[in-house]
């Protein structure tokens, strides 16, 4: 008999001891998509800084006008490096045209063209930006090959609304060149806008997610991951901080700057708004490739959707809006204010 209890309570232990494959000693956790990997004591906004040059602006027919741009774009970067921000460079074709014709190096940036020093000396993010009127995505990308960086696959603009506009279904797609035999494809998404930039507030985002479809832009359920830039000035940034954010969700923002709008005044007003926000702790400065390998390493690809409801600027002027004179030089920022209307009308 005793012989027999002995078996049974051996076979007992047997049965009810953890198998090598799930004993939590021989196992690590894997990550799973919705579940955070991280735990965030306290929210964190990560805060992106992209440039837009537009293809209205001929670059590539004026070598003046070109490296009048070139010197402040080239020291708008330099303020960011210098203030160890993340900065995110984003060129429709005229002016990497111009680069590819004129651009040999200078001094300033180390005897590199400006796209090379970007990327190599400050270790700044390229990505392609096309209104595709006549150079699409992948004539943008190739032209960024040309100057010697390899272009990102995220998308730097597009139209998100109305639907009928929208570029939305056909980004999901490789984009073969319509000048260069060259092929792009997208795998992240940033700047969805509203045709002629009108009342986008509908579709200001904080967060990432993969927009179901054009009629549905900000609800979650397609392929690509958008990371939204929300209300896209430092006031937008100081209102979202001030929402009751859930530390273990993604918050984004942007904080955009049209290269045509860039002077040495306006260069230290930006700089003035970095330093004042330093010492924020909430704030993480990131590119936006780095805040998608955040969001997959530190919060598991979840979906988080923060809808823009308010008045930013507590019924204030837009800091981006400052009605300034305005010269054809400057037209092809992409802003549409009074002034702008009566000589830029391609920015309207």
């Amino acid at each position: 008999m005793k012989k027999y209890i002995a078996i049974a309570l051996l076979t007992l232990l047997t049965s009810c001891a953890p198998s090598n494959s799930t004993s939590p000693l021989n196992t690590t956790p894997e990550a799973t998509e919705g579940t955070s990997t991280v735990s965030h004591s306290s929210p964190k906004v990560y805060v992106s800084i992209v440039t837009h040059v537009e293809e209205a602006g001929h670059y590539e027919e004026n070598e003046s006008m070109f490296n009048r741009s070139r010197k402040e774009l080239v020291s708008f970067a330099q303020m960011l490096h210098e203030e160890g921000v993340a900065f995110n460079y984003q060129s429709d074709w005229t002016f990497l045209l111009a680069a590819t014709k004129f651009d040999k190096g200078d001094e300033s940036t180390n005897g590199k063209n400006f796209l090379r020093y970007f990327k190599e000396d400050l270790g700044f993010e390229i990505d392609p930006h096309a209104h595709e009127t006549k150079y699409n995505y992948a004539d943008v990308a190739y032209l960024i090959k040309e100057l010697g960086v390899e272009p990102s696959n995220i998308v730097g603009g597009f139209l998100a609304a109305p639907a009928g506009d929208s570029k939305l279904d056909y980004l999901q797609n490789e984009i073969n060149g319509n000048i260069y035999d060259y092929s792009w494809q997208a795998e992240v998404l940033w700047g969805g806008a509203v045709r002629g930039h009108q009342n986008e507030s509908d579709i200001w985002v904080s967060g990432i997610w993969r927009p179901k479809d054009a009629e549905n832009f900000t609800e979650d359920g397609g392929t690509l991951p958008d990371i939204g830039g929300y209300y896209n000035t430092w006031e937008g940034l100081d209102y979202l901080l001030t929402q009751d954010l859930d530390p273990n969700k993604i918050y984004t923002q942007t904080i955009f700057m049209g290269q045509a709008n860039l002077n040495e005044e306006v260069i230290n007003e930006f700089r003035e708004e970095i330093q004042k926000r330093k010492s924020d702790d909430r704030i993480e400065w990131v590119g936006l490739a780095e805040v998608i390998d955040i969001w997959e390493s530190e919060y598991g690809s979840e979906t988080n959707i923060l809808k823009y409801d308010g008045d930013a600027t507590g019924g204030k002027e837009r800091s981006d809006k400052k009605e300034t004179t305005v010269s054809s030089e400057k037209c092809g920022d992409g802003i549409c204010d009074e002034i702008e209307k009566k000589i830029c009308s391609e920015d309207c």
